[in-house]
């Protein structure tokens, strides 16, 4: 955008408009002004784009709703900024994370502009001065020109404009109130009954219309009044008007005064938007395709549901059979009977390379689906369990617990009526049947019929004359079971020129193996089948088919094939996409693959079949990839790291792009799973160095993501990787994220003789960065034990070894923590100085989050001190440096300390920073959600206290 352009300005009360120099901006089609809608509502604020697609398509999202939001994020960037330059980069609407953020000075939204104004009226009222407080606020009124947002379709636009109309009532009657306060009430009466006749349920409306009835001398007309309203009030919602509009008949009844002998009210604060209501779980996953075969099982699982309020229901069968599929299809068929939710979990009872899922961690799960913060969760098995009934006790849900093993460990996770629990298992789980009265649907092979529609369905061409025969061999040869008729059908979906009689003979001479593929029947053709795909793939594919079985994740890319084959990208991408026609492999989206758990026991048998030398080297190419690529995502992370130094042998020739912090944060959330699969996999495999180097480049993700369960699980095996090696830097890097980690979660003692093993390896090392380090969490740790004498030693010998060795972030740190020692022990004015030494350290060494979290706390420092206009200037600018962090938690904690300040200033909008900090913490599963809340809670009782970092 060309620097002499002038920003425009907009209108959400009426019409949705954009003016830039007298002119109006040019919007776009409707879908694209509900965007802009959802941007200008949130104005300064990170919108993520699932929010976005919530807020403009509802239910009825489609399936190129992404690319659709950045074509409209396109449109209004043009739209908005006509002059700049096609690459160069948006100032007004920029892209943040997964989302987008709108900037909006304060004067250029009509909507801030009447807030303002309310708020004018505000101080003007508390000072003694009505009439010009009436005056304000009628000029505020006068900047409605409409209905709020008109033309702006989809559900949320329609809530907002509910949500602004209430705000513009609640001012319209403030305004009368003061009107009627100074005598002005006789000329509002016309303008009060008209109110009153469109909102007629609003008791406050016909109170102020009969006080400014009275005002004119117009008693009787104000007795009328009264009986319309209280017609109208037991008509509509059967109750009789309240105390305030009875006084005022009583008052006019007598010949009284009806004003009452008080101040008016003062002028409604901004309401905050309505809460959203806590997040309604609905985690089954994707619905199958077409069911073919198992109408009488659907049949059957219609009138069990039908015949019990809260079903157990049991769905059994052999491996392939397709009992998940089947409950899948069945829960989505049924899920609007559960308004209170879908819970899904696969428990993976026969995943040869998992253990089973632990019931309490399944419980914790579910808890934190339901709102419960991690850190709240009980410890025991009985305690969740018994919370997990307390929560659902009054919710029809839906519970899927897939791939059970056995009984024992599913009645812990049964709540009670109305809801209904769907399990799947290879066993029929009699246990459950006498414990729960579960009822049970078996299911069998798929009978002739059913296979052959498989077989042409899946086939995708007509079956030509003499292929009847042939059909019912391939069917008889995969024994009905829908996974090896997909995959017998695939081959002939995807090579037009296989005859069917072809494959049924192929298929004939295969002899299966069933142990290699985990099933039970030594006689089944399964493996015959896998083994026919296989053999019909090129070369390629099928040595990658046998590589995949060395991936210990649930999903593979391109990149991650390519290294572990040792092969260019783009024959990676050819041979998983030559996979995927097969039905060997499932795309997820583009550029990620999935295998179903029994093509992935299959890879596993091949893999075991490769020679020793290939499969060790392809591991270390594939463990070599990811701690490579997570080394320079981390990198790029705007947090502090360490100076450990990453060098793997095999460094991958091709990886994905990663440019900037953005980037990063997108890929390690993609791949946490494959990540922490592969650290995993370093582990048991005796990959030393892969088992703690991968979970140190994780550490500062699962930081930023207040990921603590996972950051904890990694770390614990990363320490004992470093004891294997005997590696001193390794064993320091562990123990110091080991020792903040525990501290996270309360374990206040571990922590504490974590870092003290770490402050004991740092010093014999000599490095000045891990000796400050280590004291400074040293500090920490016994700072939360009340300890501030022996704290105050560790940071100010911090400040010594980091200033001898020029460790700058390390001496940052230090002075912050004093910062915070001092905000601990209430000396505000100390605290602020040391605070305000640490910004430009942070600031030198190019720490975001630091340089942030710096800022939040001397907000709060500067607001004790009373410096109420410069703790707002900090505040904002921690938020504005943990937007360009893309760190959600800084945002979060710049947000609540913004609402702090604001509250206690007693200006308008703490109430929506504080509902952002919420959502922000809530998506993060942080337990500085719950602080919030209750600052939040308390400041509609009385100001709000400051807080230190949670």
């Amino acid at each position: 955008m060309a620097h002499d352009a002038e920003p425009p300005r907009f209108e959400v009360l009426g019409l949705l408009r954009a003016v830039r120099d007298g002119e109006e901006v040019e919007l776009g089609a409707a879908k694209q002004r509900a965007v802009l809608a959802v941007l200008l509502l949130a104005r300064n604020t990170p919108v993520s784009r699932g929010q976005i697609i919530e807020a403009v398509w509802g239910d009825a999202v489609p399936s190129s709703a992404v690319n659709l939001v950045q074509t409209y994020v396109a449109g209004l960037r043009r739209a908005l900024e006509p002059d700049r330059a096609r690459r160069a980069r948006a100032q007004l609407l920029t892209s943040v994370g997964d989302g987008y953020l709108l900037r909006v000075d304060r004067d250029a939204l009509d909507l801030d502009v009447f807030e303002k104004r309310v708020s004018a009226a505000n101080r003007l009222r508390a000072a003694g001065d009505p009439a010009t407080a009436c005056d304000e606020l009628a000029a505020a009124l006068g900047l409605w020109r409409a209905e709020p947002l008109s033309g702006v379709p989809g559900l949320f636009a329609e809530v907002e404009r509910a949500r602004l109309t209430e705000r513009r009532l609640a001012v319209l009657e403030d305004r009368a109130e003061l009107a009627i306060t100074v005598g002005r009430g006789a000329e509002l009466a016309g303008e009060l009954a008209g109110l009153v006749a469109e909102h007629p349920l609003r008791e406050r409306g016909h109170g102020l219309l009969m006080r400014a009835l009275c005002q004119a001398g117009r008693q009787a007309e104000a007795l009328a009044a009264y009986r319309t309203a209280r017609r109208v009030l037991i008509d509509e919602l059967g109750v009789e008007p309240g105390p305030e509009l009875r006084r005022l008949q009583q008052a006019v009844l007598a010949g009284e005064d009806p004003e009452p002998e008080r101040p008016a009210p003062p002028v409604s604060a901004p309401p905050a938007p309505p809460p959203r209501p806590s997040a309604v779980p609905a985690q089954l996953p994707r619905a199958p395709g077409a069911l073919v075969g198992r109408d009488d099982e659907l049949a059957r699982l219609d009138a069990l549901l039908a015949d019990h309020p809260g079903p157990v229901l049991v769905v059994t069968g052999a491996a392939g059979v397709g009992k998940t599929a089947l409950a899948l299809a069945w829960a989505h068929r049924v899920r609007e009977e559960f308004p209170g939710g879908q819970l899904y979990v696969d428990l993976h009872g026969y995943d040869r390379d998992r253990e089973p899922l632990d019931t309490g961690e399944v419980l914790g799960r579910f808890l934190r689906a339901l709102g419960v913060p991690a850190a709240d969760a009980p410890v025991s098995v009985e305690e969740r369990s018994a919370l997990l009934r307390t929560l659902v006790a009054d919710r029809r849900m839906l519970l899927l617990l897939d791939n059970a093993r056995g009984s024992a460990e599913l009645v812990p996770l049964l709540p009670g009526s109305p809801s209904c629990v769907v399990v799947t298992s290879r066993r029929r789980l009699t246990g459950l049947v006498a414990h729960a009265e579960a009822r049970v649907v078996e299911l069998d092979m798929l009978g002739c019929d059913a296979a052959l529609e498989v077989l042409t369905r899946v086939a995708g061409r007509p079956a030509e004359d003499g292929d009847a025969d042939a059909l019912r061999r391939i069917a008889e040869l995969c024994d009905g079971l829908p996974l090896a008729l997909r995959i017998a059908a695939a081959r002939l979906a995807v090579a037009p020129s296989l005859r069917v009689a072809q494959l049924a003979a192929e298929l004939s001479d295969e002899h299966g193996r069933l142990s290699a593929l985990g099933l039970e029947d030594g006689n089944s053709t399964v493996r015959a089948a896998l083994d026919a795909s296989r053999r019909a793939l090129e070369d390629f594919p099928a040595r990658l088919l046998a590589l995949l079985g060395l991936h210990p994740g649930p999903e593979i890319t391109p990149h991650a094939a390519a290294a572990t084959a040792g092969v260019p990208l783009a024959e990676a991408q050819r041979g998983l996409d030559s996979l995927a026609a097969a039905n060997l492999l499932t795309p997820v989206e583009p550029g990620r693959f999935t295998a179903h758990d029994l093509v992935r026991v299959y890879t596993r048998a091949l893999s075991a079949e490769l020679d020793e030398r290939e499969r060790h080297a392809a591991t270390g190419r594939m463990l070599d990839y990811y701690l490579h690529c997570a080394d320079v995502a981390d990198g790029l992370l705007p947090v502090g790291r360490g100076t450990v130094t990453i060098s793997p042998e095999h460094v991958p020739a091709e990886v994905p792009p990663l440019p900037d912090a953005h980037a990063a944060l997108a890929w390690l959330e993609a791949e946490q799973a494959n990540l922490v699969a592969a650290a995993e996999l370093a582990a048991s495999a005796r990959w030393w160095v892969h088992a703690w180097q991968l979970p140190y480049t994780l550490s500062r993700f699962f930081w930023l993501r207040t990921d603590r369960e996972t950051w904890l699980r990694t770390t614990e095996s990363a320490l004992r990787a470093t004891e294997e090696l005997a590696d001193p830097d390794a064993r320091f890097v562990t123990l110091y994220n080991l020792g903040v980690v525990l501290l996270q979660f309360g374990r206040v003692d571990e922590a504490l003789a974590r870092h003290r093993e770490a402050l004991e390896v740092g010093r014999s090392l000599g490095d000045a960065v891990r000796h400050a380090r280590a004291l400074i969490t040293l500090g920490n740790t016994v700072l939360d034990l009340g300890r501030t004498v022996e704290a105050e030693s560790h940071y100010r010998e911090a400040i010594e070894v980091s200033r001898a060795g020029g460790a700058r972030w390390a001496e940052a740190n230090a002075h912050h923590s004093l910062g915070l020692l001092n905000t601990a022990t209430r000396r505000p004015a100390e605290s602020a100085r040391w605070l305000r030494a640490a910004l430009p350290m942070y600031h030198e060494v190019g720490e975001l989050c630091g340089e942030s979290a710096c800022l939040t706390d001397l907000a709060g420092a500067l607001l004790e001190l009373g410096e109420h206009e410069q703790a707002l200037s900090s505040a904002r600018s921690a938020l504005g440096l943990a937007v360009e962090a893309v760190s959600p938690y800084h945002q979060a904690l710049a947000h609540d300390r913004l609402a702090v300040v604001l509250d206690r200033s007693g200006e308008p909008g703490a109430a929506a920073h504080w509902q952002r900090a919420l959502t922000l913490l809530t998506e993060l599963d942080a337990p500085e959600a719950d602080q919030v809340r209750a600052r939040a809670a308390r400041a509609r009782t009385g100001p709000a206290p400051v807080a230190g970092r949670g």
